[in-house]
């Protein structure tokens, strides 16, 4: 409960300063009516610290008031909201109701350009991650508030984008995903290579029921999704030496005799197997910058061609999958359901 401490210390200390005098309101004013600027000047996008006491943030001057004849759901009173988003960026720390919160964090996750169905499937995937990372914390509820920590980057935006993310979050308020009584795991990616990736098979284990292979018919319709590099046999082996530097390559022998590939019923590359070491499938896409650990290779007259297909790690949410059957006519509801097996819709209200 220490975050929680700190955070209601520092509010008790702002209500119990003492009266200041007129000058020190004129002063207190000016520098509430620069900060946004300032902050916005070495900053950009970061968010500004909540205020106490009604004060108007930058989050509430992006997001609108009641007076300025936007939705209330928006301007909610933090003092009123159940969970609490407590969001650290290079600014501080900003204070949130989650649903405020996921109205910023939606379009730094997807496209705003998808259809409606598809970005509400990603508010609800969203939220279920908040409601996950509160259930791990094994924080109690104080005063009837529950707190949630995150360090993650936000987008405030306007216009019609804006009211793309009103309307997501708002008809979708307060849901999220759980499988036996508990919030899911729910990653999101942006296209496959075809299929989404079974969870037990990835992690090893039987937790991830409800991430089961589903097929993406039409991911193959995104212009993102196949990628191909091209580098030296030195740099290749190079750089399979600093994930394992016991591994070789024997000279004469070709690319597929020195490593041989491991994959997953949806084609991902889950290890890469010599006789002297293994990489894990993940940890050699990052480290050769893949967008995707669904690759093959071959070797051309002493080049190496990597060929890739989809973007992102494959596991449970597809956002281009999502938003192809949403063009098609499923719902929210629908789309979620596809991609997550066996999972019980619930409402934190």
């Amino acid at each position: 409960m220490k975050k929680l401490e700190i955070v209601k210390n520092a509010i008790r200390n702002r209500r119990t300063e003492s009266k200041p005098d007129y000058r020190d309101v004129a002063a207190v004013l000016l520098f509430i009516f620069l900060l946004p600027y300032i902050v916005s000047f070495f900053f950009g996008n970061a968010g500004i610290e909540e205020q106490e006491g009604g004060e108007q943030t930058e989050g509430e001057a992006a997001w609108g008031t009641k007076e300025s004849g936007r939705t209330e759901l928006f301007w909610e009173d933090i003092g009123k909201a159940e969970f609490i988003v407590c969001n650290t960026t290079a600014a501080g720390t900003e204070m949130m109701p989650l649903e405020t919160y996921l109205i910023s964090r939606l379009p730094a996750t997807i496209h705003m350009e998808y259809e409606m169905e598809a970005l509400k499937a990603q508010a609800v995937v969203l939220r279920t991650e908040m409601m996950r990372l509160y259930y791990d914390s094994k924080e109690e509820k104080e005063e009837g508030k529950a707190y949630i920590y995150v360090e993650s980057n936000i987008v405030k935006t306007d216009g019609a984008a804006y009211e793309r993310c009103k309307e997501a979050v708002g008809s979708t308020r307060g849901i999220y995903l759980t499988y036996e009584g508990y919030p899911i795991n729910a990653p999101y990616f942006a296209v496959s290579a075809g299929a989404t990736r079974n969870g037990n098979e990835v992690f090893g284990n039987e937790n991830y029921k409800y991430l089961k292979s589903v097929v993406c018919e039409r991911d193959f319709t995104s212009q993102d999704y196949v990628h191909s590099i091209r580098m030296s046999r030195e740099s290749f082996l190079e750089k399979m030496q600093k994930l394992c530097p016991e591994i070789g390559w024997e000279e004469g022998k070709a690319l597929e005799e020195a490593f041989s590939l491991n994959r997953d019923r949806a084609g991902y590359v889950l290890e890469i197997c010599s006789e002297k070491g293994t990489i894990a499938g993940e940890v050699f896409r990052r480290e050769f910058s893949l967008n995707s650990s669904c690759f093959e290779w071959q070797e051309e007259g002493g080049t190496i061609v990597i060929k890739v297909k989809g973007v992102g790690h494959g596991l449970g949410f597809c956002q281009y999958g999502a938003n192809e059957a949403a063009k098609k006519g499923s719902d929210y509801i629908d789309i979620l359901n596809y991609f997550f097996s066996e999972i019980v819709i619930e409402k934190t209200e």
